[in-house]
């Protein structure tokens, strides 16, 4: 059955981190950390993007200290026409014909570029935005985020989701269901549904897409590799740091693995910083 919904995956941008932090065994050595992006073009909700990726916003922001930090610990690349206003033009889409943005969550490396996307709503759970906009500087800091990196206009353009009713297990016809993370259908036509991945950020989402034979589920950051999933591998414990809820993590990792274990044969799982997973995806152009 189609479902007349298109997917095309992007890098914006990338960051680097030591191996070790996201798998043991890696070492020292610097590791890419790309930082996925997804348009899906919806046969009547138009072009719809999961997330922003990087922007030079984040290097403006980071100029001053202590937000300056930010920018060591996490030293960041994005060349001239890599931002995704830029890519996306090379589609010949515009950002004003962009008219839905989910954002993931509030870490830089997912919402810097959505300056660019002024005519979009902004899809995101409420418990993100109060800790961006009503948490101190410093706590903000810590757990990676940058106050202004989310425009002023763009507060009217904000649309929250705080209710999951659905259970993906449900969604996915796991032989094994429910599965006990929450979905809610964003269009009420079954195509694609916001997905609560509580623990690394608060109100993390991911996207689920029905494609014509398969989904894709974008997982944004509920886990960095789908060596997390496939292999059972847990992030160094340092990579916790900047977890919102521990507890929550775990426990969301742990139905994501049941759901890979059960379902990999119908359902592409994309971390948005896991290179295995998006650089074939880049390459392959639309899914659909």
């Amino acid at each position: 059955m189609s479902t007349g919904v298109r997917v095309r995956l992007f890098e914006a941008g990338h960051c680097v981190h030591p191996g070790f932090m996201v798998k043991p065994g890696l070492g020292l050595a610097p590791r890419k950390f790309p930082a996925g992006v997804a348009l899906v073009e919806h046969p009547q909700e138009g072009a719809l993007l999961f997330d922003t990726g990087y922007h030079q916003r984040f290097s403006q922001c980071t100029q001053q200290y202590p937000e300056r930090f930010y920018a060591l610990a996490t030293p960041c690349s994005l060349q001239h026409g890599e931002s995704l206003k830029e890519q996306l033009a090379i589609q010949n889409i515009t950002a004003d014909q962009v008219r839905h943005v989910v954002l993931s969550h509030f870490h830089a490396d997912h919402i810097a570029g959505v300056c660019d996307f002024e005519k979009a709503t902004l899809h995101c759970h409420p418990a993100g935005h109060r800790f961006l906009t009503q948490t101190g500087r410093l706590r903000r800091l810590r757990k990676g985020y940058l106050r202004d990196l989310l425009p002023a206009q763009a507060e009217a353009r904000l649309s929250f989701t705080e209710s999951f009713p659905l259970d993906l297990g449900d969604i996915l016809d796991m032989p094994t269901r429910p599965l006990g993370l929450g979905a809610r259908d964003l269009f009420g036509d079954q195509t694609l549904y916001l997905v609560a991945l509580p623990g690394h950020a608060a109100g993390q989402m991911g996207l689920l897409v029905r494609l014509q034979d398969k989904f894709l589920f974008l997982l944004a950051d509920a886990c960095w590799l789908v060596d997390n999933l496939r292999d059972g591998v847990d992030q160094h414990w340092l990579a916790n740091i900047i977890c919102d809820d521990r507890k929550a993590y775990r426990d969301t990792l742990q139905k994501l693995r049941r759901c890979y274990r059960d379902m990999a044969d119908k359902v592409i799982f994309a971390p948005s910083h896991c290179q295995d997973t998006l650089g074939p995806l880049i390459q392959q152009g639309w899914i659909s």
